[in-house]
Formats: C-alpha cells, structure tokens, sequence
C-alpha cells in the first residue's frame, strides 16, 4: 500500500507528503550506478578539498580543463573540452542542466566551490547519464553537498595577493555554512559566501610596460539552502534554493579603454522527490525548478537588460530488477521566457526523452544510450552505442555518438541595430567515436583515448548575422595516470590531451587551417603529499600542480598565435582535529613562475599571486 502511494505522488511530487514520522527502512536492491563504457573523471569532495582552490575555475584547471579566460575571479571564464566551447559543454547540477538558455554559457562563478560534494566530467558527446541530453564537447556533473546526521558547522576565510605594493591584499572571501538533523526526519543546509576582488593585478601591457589592470573589481556573493524530509519507506522530498549575485566591473581588451559594468542575478529554486522503491529495483526521482537569470550590462556606448525565467520537469527512472541488466529513462521539458534588450520577446518550448540500456555479464558489457530532443521547430534524434571488456587488469572501451546542438536563443534573435540573429539556422550536427583501453591493479594504472569527430553546419557569425558556414575534422588522444607510493602518502595525477583540427569550411581561406582557440596539447599533473596525524603531530598535506597550455590561433586564418605558457601552483594546508572540530590553516601560490600570458587576446591573465586562509568545522552528535 506504501509503494501504491509513492508512486501516485511521484506524479503528484508537488504536493506535500502527509505520512509517519517515522523513517522506515525500504525494502530496495542495493545498487550501484556503474558507468559500462562512459570515461568519467571524477572528484570527491575530499579529493576537492585537498587542491585548496578558490573557485571552480581553478579546479577545472587542475583537471586539465582548457579555459578562455578574460580575467581572475568573477570574470567570464568558458570552458573548452576536445574543442568545443560555450553552450557544447553541458553542466549539470543535481539532475538539471544549467546553461542559459539565451547564450549557452553557464557563469562558473556562481557556485560555490564548498558546496560541492562530487563533480564527474565527460570528454565527448557518448554520455549513459539520463538526466539531460545535448553534450557535444562534454557534460560537468556536480553534486552539491548531502546532509548528515548531527549538525556541523564550517567556514573558510582567505586573503588573496598580487603582490602589488599600492594594493598589497586584493582579494577577501568568506563562507560559512551548516549542516545537519533539524528533526527526526528532517535536515537542512545552508552555505553562504561573499567575495570582494579588486582584480588589480599587475601585467605586461601591449607597449611592454609594467601596468596594474583597472576596472576589474567583482563584489559577489551567493547562498544555497536545501531542506530535506524523509517520510514512509525511504521516500524524501527535498526543496533547494541556489542564489547568486554579483556587481563586476568588467574591463575590455589591453589596448583599450573600453570598460563596462556587468549586474548578475541567478535564482534556481528547486522541488525533487526521490522514490527508492516504487517496486522492488525500481527508483524513481522527479524534479520541478525555476531558474531566474537577470543580468544588466552598461559601458560607455549603451545599456542593456536581458531576463530569463526557466522553467523545468525533470524525471529519471532507473530499474534494477535484473542481475545483468539495468534500464533507465529520463525526461526533460523546459519552458523559456526572454526579455532582452537585444533579443525582443520570446517564448521557448523544449525537450528530451532518453533511455540507456546497460548490459554487463562477466567481462563483456554494452550500453545503447538513444535519445531525443527538440526545440520549437528544431528535432533531432541522438543515437550511441558503445560496447566493453574488462578484464583483471585491461578495459577495452568503444563507442560511437551522434551530437546535435540547437541554436541559442542570441544566435536566433539578436538585434543590436549592427548585429542580426538568423532565425534560419540549422542545429550543428555532428559524429563521433572514442577507443579506450583503461590498465588497472598493475604498478602504472593509465587510460588512453583514441577519439575523432566530424562537425558540420557549425554556427559562426559571419558580416552581420550567424550562419551554418562551418564544418571541422577532429582528431585527438587523452591521457591520464594515477599513481600512489608510500602506502598513499604520495599521490601523482597527470592528465594530458593533443588534438588535432582540420577546418572543412566552404571558405577556401579557411579551408584545411585549425580551429581558433584551440590548442595542440593541454596537460597537467599533480603530486600530493600527505601525512597522517600522529600523538603530537597534526596531519599535513603538501601540492604541486603544474598545467601546460599549447600553441593557439586566434582565427581561423591561422596568421596569428598566442605562444605556449606553463603555469606552477604549490599548495600546503595543516589540519589540527579534535573530537568535535577542526581546524585547518592553509597558504597556496599560484603561478609561481610569474608567467605573463593570456588565455583570450589582449585579456592579460594575473601573474604570480598568494591565497592564505583558514578553514574550520566544528561537529556536534
């Protein structure tokens, strides 16, 4: 009778459970959502907390991550996966995509690092996850931070430096959060975070002279509340709320003296119920947000508003009842509201349908990932497959994928007076497929990725107005290693990745040249040093991070470049436990070598700069 009523208000999950109040233990398979041919790489949130980075940016980095930066902290930062950039990079936050729907781009700024519980990225568009379809570069999984039992309370304080003498301490941070049982049954979280950065930091300009950069000071803050009630069998229902505001001056090219004024405001309240066990191994999740992103932008030439409100239904079924087999389906459907300046008025209907099937019996597994979308008038059907053996000690990884991204809404309607959107456009469209032997439990686990793409009707503005004009070739490797030494007391990660590009265009300028921004190699690596508490001896932690950026046109023409650049970061934090706290001060230095470079042109990235803090937690039973 219990599962009857789960999943009756699963398709009613707006209304409020009325049940015992007491937690009762279901009657469910224990599983374990295993990826069958998908690479992820993935980090733990004590594997997060060990980088010591101040924001999600500086972690992408550490993962190999390229980024088209136009500044430090609270600057547009977009990353770039095998290529692809902006909206072809999907990123997820608890089973919702969250890019926005006017520009594609997802502000990275705008969560706050310390309350991630676990973050998966995949390179490519083969994904097995049910939760949203539409990665063409590659999808970014985080999950925010669970409750638990108890209540515990954390902050963190830091004082960055650019070593700049008329601004010595140019950055101050702080967040503080809690978690833990308000009830039997009942759990809340709360993290708050406020940042002021003065951005001045000092640089090579285009006349060779040492200047300090002006009018890039960010004051930000953001909060996430998340309240969570269990009721009869397992079941929960969660409401979350993630808000984030941010005042950012934001400066324009070296040579120039442009500069603007850029006010964010993003809400996404979210309402998911969770059913465990409608059946035995069935688990069901049903998910319904409103996504609010405001943003006000003025320079010395015009102002600018642009509003949008995002509604969405998300639902994700996953069946266990079989010992080799797994099923899942989700569901998506979104409506969009947009009043831009530059845009107009519109109304924006879409959504998926995706079911991946995963069959694994000894050491032979396949997993048939097909998927639908739409948008408005646009349709498209994505089909992948991808099929594995896995051994004692060797993974044979294959698989294949179509990618189809839609039009964003600026690419359909902005109208600026010079500038015109198409509303013409074709969805990008593309085929891909990656090879990879994975060797485990031996003295040198690595992973090795053979991948290639072709990517036709690629939107690109050309004069006044986007146009399906482009297509490229891609060819590339990824690399990755892991290794531990002293039972674990030295950890070395590396990760690295050449690329290859041929553009297809119907240009014969461009025809046969690499794609703009994207480098030959990127890699990283990072060594960790940890030692273990001892009678009189604190647990200690030491890191080196080294991240290498190869040669970049800056146009398709292939003319210009911008020239190689490595960056060194060391990192060393001490961690002082007790019973019920700890504390844990800790000093990192980013690009040591003081490094002049730039990740856009003629956006000077900072160069040598210091971040000392503290961070405490304190724990009650």
């Amino acid at each position: 009778m219990k599962r009857t009523l789960s999943l009756l208000i699963s398709f009613l999950f707006f209304l409020f459970p009325v049940f015992s109040q007491d937690i009762e233990i279901p009657d469910i398979i224990t599983w374990i959502n295993q990826p069958v041919v998908e690479q992820r790489q993935s980090f733990t949130k004590e594997e997060i907390d060990s980088f010591s980075c101040p924001d999600l940016p500086s972690l992408m980095e550490a993962a190999g991550i390229q980024l088209l930066s136009y500044g430090p902290y609270g600057l547009e930062q977009k990353p770039s996966i095998r290529g692809f950039t902006d909206e072809t990079v999907r990123v997820i936050i608890n089973g919702i995509c969250v890019n926005n729907a006017q520009y594609g781009t997802f502000d990275f700024s705008s969560i706050n690092i310390e309350d991630i519980e676990h973050i998966e990225i995949v390179r490519g568009g083969f994904t097995e996850e049910v939760s949203d379809e539409g990665a063409v570069g590659g999808a970014i999984y985080i999950t925010t931070k669970k409750q638990s039992l108890g209540q515990q309370f954390s902050s963190n304080t830091l004082i960055k430096s650019y070593f700049n003498y008329y601004q010595p301490a140019d950055t101050f941070s702080q967040s503080a959060g809690f978690n833990g049982q308000v009830g039997d049954n009942s759990f809340i979280k709360a993290n708050l975070k406020g940042t002021w950065a003065g951005n001045k930091y000092l640089y090579q300009n285009y006349q060779n002279r040492r200047t300090e950069r002006q009018h890039a000071e960010v004051l930000d803050g953001s909060a996430n509340i998340d309240y969570l009630y269990f009721y009869g069998n397992g079941n929960s229902i969660g409401i979350t709320d993630l808000f984030y505001t941010g005042n950012k001056n934001t400066p324009g090219p070296d040579s120039s003296k442009k500069f603007g004024n850029q006010k964010d405001f993003d809400n996404n309240l979210t309402l998911q119920l969770i059913n465990p066990a409608i059946t035995k191994g069935l688990r069901m999740e049903n998910t319904l947000s409103w996504l609010k992103n405001v943003r006000f932008y003025n320079d010395n030439s015009r102002d600018s508003t642009h509003l949008v409100d995002t509604f969405k239904y998300a639902a994700t079924f996953n069946l266990y009842k079989f010992q080799n087999f797994t099923e899942a389906a989700g569901i998506t459907l979104d409506y969009v509201h947009l009043n831009s300046t530059d845009d107009g008025l519109h109304n924006q209907f879409s959504g998926t349908f995706k079911t991946t099937t995963k069959y694994q019996k000894g050491i032979f597994g396949f997993t048939l990932p097909l998927g639908v979308k739409f948008s408005n008038k646009n349709f498209a059907f994505t089909p992948k497959a991808g099929i594995g053996i896995k051994t004692k000690h060797l993974d044979v990884l294959v698989d294949g994928y179509r990618m189809v991204q839609f039009p964003n809404m600026d690419d359909l309607y902005w109208d600026d007076g010079t500038f015109h959107g198409n509303q013409d456009l074709l969805p990008e469209s593309g085929w891909g497929g990656d090879f990879t032997i994975n060797l485990h439990d031996v003295w040198l686990p690595f992973s090795v990725c053979l991948f290639s793409n072709y990517y036709y009707n690629k939107i690109q503005w050309a004069g006044n107005s986007p146009q399906n004009i482009a297509s490229a070739f891609y060819l590339g490797a990824d690399l990755s290693f892991e290794k531990h030494f002293l039972n674990k007391k030295i950890t070395i990660r590396g990760k690295g990745e050449y690329l290859y590009t041929k553009l297809m265009d119907k240009s014969k300028n461009t025809y046969g040249k690499k794609i703009m921004w994207t480098p030959d190699f990127t890699g990283s690596i990072t060594i960790n040093y940890n030692l273990p508490a001892k009678e009189k001896r604190p647990a200690m932690s030491f890191s080196a991070e080294g991240n290498y950026m190869g040669k970049r046109y800056t146009s398709n023409l292939n003319t210009s470049y911008l020239n190689p650049y490595f960056l060194l970061n060391l990192k060393s934090e001490i961690k002082i436990s007790h019973k019920k706290w700890e504390i844990s001060p800790y000093i990192r230095i980013d690009n040591l070598l003081n490094t002049s470079y730039v990740s856009v042109t003629s956006y000077p990235m900072p160069g040598i700069n210091g971040t000392l803090g503290i961070k405490l937690k304190l724990r009650t039973m």
